[in-house]
C-alpha cells in the first residue's frame, strides 16, 4: 500500500492535534501520549494514573472540513477548536465511578 501526499499531511495534523490535546489533559491529571503505527491514523494513548486500568484511545481526524477529536469506538467527542470541552469528556470517561476529581 503506497502512502500519498494527502495520508502524509492528515496525519501530520492529526498529530499536531493530539500533541496540543496532551498538554491540557496532562493539566487535568490525565497522562497521554502520541502513537503512531504502521497503517493506522496518529492516536493519543490516555490514561489515568490513579486507575490505570481507565484508559482510553483518541483519535483526530476531519468530517465534513472540521477536525474533530473521535473516541476509539469512532463517536465524536468534540471539535478540535474546543479542546477543554473535549478534556471535560475524556476526564469524565476516565474518572472510577462515584469519584470526581
Amino acid at each position: 500500500m503506497a502512502v500519498t501526499d494527502d495520508t502524509d499531511t492528515t496525519d501530520t495534523t492529526a498529530t499536531a492535534h493530539l500533541t496540543r490535546l496532551i498538554e491540557r489533559l496532562n493539566e487535568h491529571g490525565l497522562h497521554a501520549r502520541v502513537r503512531v503505527a504502521s497503517r493506522h491514523l496518529p492516536a493519543l494513548a490516555v490514561v489515568n494514573p490513579d486507575a490505570p486500568a481507565l484508559s482510553e484511545i483518541v483519535y483526530a481526524a476531519p468530517q465534513e472540513g472540521t477536525w474533530w477529536y473521535w473516541w476509539s469506538w469512532h463517536e465524536k467527542i468534540a471539535p478540535v477548536a474546543e479542546a477543554d470541552a473535549a478534556v471535560r469528556k475524556i476526564r469524565h470517561v476516565l474518572t472510577p465511578t462515584g469519584r470526581s476529581r
